[in-house]
């Protein structure tokens, strides 16, 4: 009695199964990467709207907030309190415009990103302490990216 497998190779049955389970495979190996192409993009705009606060907290944090020699208060006009919107919609000078790499902007046209800062006084019963928040936005986007706070008090 004869069989009904070849010895000479495979069936075309079995064929058509094996490249269904390739393409398959490959379908999903390609997914992969187009998934992985995404966060990498996307972790690069973080990266950038992260530095990009970083540096803009830095600057306000390095601004005068001390005392002067005779016990008189002095505050950088940068650092006086800014409205409580500030960090949801650009007001000037509360916000600026940075391109893709990070980079200042003048005009708001060509910005990729939306850094904005709020200055907030600790109230009357810390006066000498106030809280800096940067938040960087993508237009795109209505979360921000990146938000960094902190709290600096007068030194004498």
């Amino acid at each position: 009695m004869s069989s009904l497998s070849s010895a000479r190779g495979f069936t075309l049955f079995e064929t058509l199964v094996a490249t269904g389970i390739l393409v398959t495979t490959l379908a999903g190996v390609a997914q992969l990467f187009v998934l992985g192409s995404h966060l990498t993009r996307q972790a690069g705009v973080s990266g950038t709207a992260l530095i990009a606060a970083q540096q803009r907290l830095e600057l306000l944090r390095g601004q005068a907030f001390t005392y002067d020699p005779s016990g008189l208060t002095v505050t950088d006009p940068a650092l006086e309190p800014s409205p409580e919107s500030s960090l949801s919609e650009d007001l000037d000078p509360y916000v600026d415009w940075l391109d893709a790499d990070g980079e200042l902007t003048d005009d708001a046209d060509e910005a990729v990103l939306s850094r904005r800062w709020r200055i907030t006084s600790l109230g009357t019963t810390t006066p000498d302490a106030i809280a800096i928040e940067v938040c960087v936005f993508r237009f795109d986007a209505g979360a921000p990216d990146a938000c960094l706070a902190t709290v600096r008090t007068r030194q004498p």
